[in-house]
This record gives C-alpha cells, sequence and structure tokens, in this order.
C-alpha cells in the first residue's frame, strides 16, 4: 500500500511547528484577529481595567491593550485560537459579548473589527500516514496530534522542537516534501 501512496504523492508543503518533533499535526487551528475601541467622553470614566469573561482551555486568546489619555480612548488588540470552528466562534461571541458589556456599563462607545485569518484545518489521513512513514523510514520518532499553529491550505504541520536543524534537513533532502 505504501508504494500506492508513493505513486500518488506530489510535492508536498510541510509546515513547521514549534511542537515536539515528529508530531504530525492531525488538524490545526483555526485563527481570528479582533480589534475594538472604547471611547469615552471623559477619562475618568474610564474604567481601570477590562472585565474579560475567561475562556475555556479549549481555546487560546491573547490580547494587548493600549490606554490613550489624551483621546479618552482604550484599545484592544487580539487573536483567538480554537482546534474547531465552533468553539473559535463561541469564542469570539464571548469575547464580542464581554467587551460590549463593559461599553454598556462605562456609557462607552465600541467600534470593533474581527476577520478569521485561518479556518481549521483537518489533514488527509493518507498525507498524515506517508509523512509518518518517511520520518520512520529517516529514524525520526512520529506521533499523531493537533497543533495550534494555524497552518495554510494543503499543507501539513510537523512539529520540530528539540531536532530542529535534523528535520530541516531531512525534509529539505527529501523527493515528496517541501519546507514552508
Amino acid at each position: 500500500m505504501r508504494g500506492l501512496l508513493r505513486a500518488e504523492s506530489r510535492l508536498a508543503a510541510v509546515h513547521p511547528t514549534s511542537d515536539a518533533a515528529g508530531t504530525v499535526a492531525t488538524h490545526s487551528a483555526g485563527l481570528i484577529e479582533f480589534s475594538a475601541a472604547l471611547s469615552y467622553r471623559r477619562a475618568e470614566e474610564m474604567p481601570e481595567a477590562l472585565a474579560l469573561v475567561a475562556l475555556p482551555d479549549t481555546v487560546h486568546c491573547s490580547f494587548v491593550e493600549t490606554i490613550d489619555l489624551e483621546e479618552d480612548r482604550r484599545e484592544i488588540l487580539g487573536e483567538i485560537l480554537a482546534l474547531s470552528e465552533t468553539e473559535l466562534g463561541f469564542a469570539l461571541e464571548t469575547v464580542l459579548r464581554s467587551l460590549t458589556i463593559t461599553a454598556a456599563l462605562s456609557e462607552a462607545v465600541l467600534q470593533t473589527r474581527a476577520a478569521r485569518v485561518a479556518p481549521v484545518r483537518h489533514t488527509p489521513a493518507a498525507a498524515l500516514q506517508t509523512l509518518a512513514l518517511d520520518l520512520r523510514d529517516a529514524g525520526f520518532g512520529a506521533r499523531f496530534a493537533p497543533t495550534w499553529t494555524p497552518v495554510a491550505e494543503g499543507a501539513i504541520g510537523l512539529g520540530i522542537r528539540g531536532a530542529e536543524h535534523e528535520l530541516e534537513r531531512f525534509l529539505e533532502a527529501h523527493p515528496t516534501w517541501m519546507v514552508i
């Protein structure tokens, strides 16, 4: 069967991730970037801190907040990562609802933007198998797990942490795989 897989394979893209070396990504996280601006009539009306609702462990959310006292404005830039489209949408809804409540309670004008930068991507089983077998044949261990690193369409996520140079050399020399 492996010969059939090889005969059908074309040059495939591999996206290095920060996961442990040899971790072949079964699927990769989706990414939403968001921004919000809360404008106040006076700086004194601005709460000292945002009260954002906690998200479940199945979602990663990070943001940076800046305050402009001259403009009476608070700006937030953030990103949300999740391993399913449902969790990605739920997390965005939760963050926006939390910001809306904060704005309403402090009488601020709220402006928001959100964009899905990368959808959740699932790796085809044949590609997973082929990469895992090639890794094994080259003397590397292989395991399967999702990755929190968004991966481009058509690419396979591969953890390289701990064997960065060795795996990059393997991929660059291999006739089936190319590093993106």
